[in-house]
Parts: C-alpha cells; structure tokens; sequence
C-alpha cells in the first residue's frame, strides 16, 4: 500500500560556516539536519519554496514526512519536522531538523483538540463556551498518529467541563496532566451600566454662578 504520507525531497551538503549557510540561503536553499537515535546525523539541503509550502500544508507536530535523501548519502527516512528556524523579522528560513521516527517505538507528539456539536447550556442556557485545551499531549507509534482529538460538547450545560480525565486513551498514552480543563461553558458575562443620577442641591448649598445671576433677577422683578 501506498504511503499517504507527504514526501519531501532533500540534498545532502558537504558546506559549512557563516558564509557557506548565507550563500545557501541567497540561491534559494535552506540548510538543514537529519537525525534520530538509531541514525547518523546527516546535513542536507531542501528547497525553500518546497519547504514553505509544505509547512504551510501540514501540522509539524504530528505529520510523518516520508523525507527522500539524495546525494552522499541516498536514504528514505520517515520523519517528524521537530524545529524550523526563521529569520525574526523577514519571510526567510534559516534551518530546519528532521527527526527520524524509531521504528516500532511510540514517540511523544501534541495533537490538536476539535471540538464538535453546540452545548445545551449554550442554545438552551444562554451560557458562552472556553476552549481552554487546545493541544493533547500523547505517546503513539509513528504509524497510529491521530489527526486529530475530536470531543462531543453538545451534552455540556452552565458550569460543565470537559477534563484530561474524561478522554478514552485508545491507542496512545496521554501524557498531559489528567486535572487539565479542555472546554468549559461558563455563564454569559452580564454588564451593569452605571445609573447617572441627577445631581440635586445640597440644604444649604449655593447655586452656580449662572442660576444666582436668573436668581437676583427674578427677586429685582419682584421688587419693583
């Protein structure tokens, strides 16, 4: 059977140092390593366009890349983007790492949260869902990483929550801690408007310049 997997297509590099790795990056290459603890570390080269646009298909953090290594040395590994460096203001890649995946031995990899359905103390209750958990932290074979983490909250009410505690393991160990909140519905936040009242005199207290002003008028009237 076909591997689903993306694959990617890399170049060893004999070339080091400062001037080396600029030079690289100015012909349109990103330099780079592949390692594991049952391989040899091998430096290589991958294109930066095809890199981006990979990284802009997949989720590092789970995706087995079936990574095509050519030049010195010609290898396929199955691995895992573990680091990507960029440059801290502009669109360049600096260096990436290849983790290759033992086989037949789980690894640690987060996997993102889904949520699913609309909480009946949302439709019925007025109430606001906080997704609070959005990555799941678990041990897996590289061959069974889920996708995803996908939970029903349609059965949530006011002051529910959904815990690590409550999730089914199925093929992997949770490594996140089991007292973490993943989604809660919380009452709606209610805003009370200030009241302006009216300011009234005080007993006793004169009034401003322009009401004593309307005032001496009215009692000059009086008088005359």
């Amino acid at each position: 059977m076909a591997s689903k997997n993306p694959v990617f297509k890399a170049r060893t590099r004999n070339h080091f140092g400062k001037g080396e790795m600029h030079r690289m990056r100015a012909a349109g290459q990103v330099p780079g390593v592949v390692y594991g603890p049952d391989e040899e570390t091998v430096a290589l080269m991958v294109d930066a366009r095809e890199l981006n646009h990979l990284l802009q298909h997949i989720s590092t953090e789970n995706t087995i890349v079936d990574l095509d290594l050519s030049g010195d040395v010609n290898k396929k590994y199955k691995t895992l983007i573990r680091e990507v460096q960029r440059h801290p203001f502009k669109s360049v890649l600096h260096h990436v790492d290849f983790y290759c995946v033992p086989k037949g031995r789980k690894i640690p990899v987060n996997v993102p949260i889904i949520l699913h359905g609309n909480p009946a103390g949302v439709t019925e209750q007025g109430g606001i869902v906080q997704h609070v958990l959005r990555e799941l932290e678990i041990m897996v074979l590289p061959t069974s990483i889920p996708n995803q983490i996908d939970i029903d909250i349609s059965g949530l009410h006011i002051n529910e929550s959904i815990h690590v505690a409550d999730l089914k393991s199925g093929d992997f160990e949770i490594l996140t801690e089991e007292d973490r909140s993943i989604v809660s519905v919380v009452p709606p936040v209610v805003i009370v408007e200030p009241v302006e009242e009216e300011e009234e005199l005080a007993e006793g207290e004169l009034p401003e310049d322009g009401e004593a002003a309307e005032a001496g008028a009215d009692d000059k009237e009086s008088e005359e």
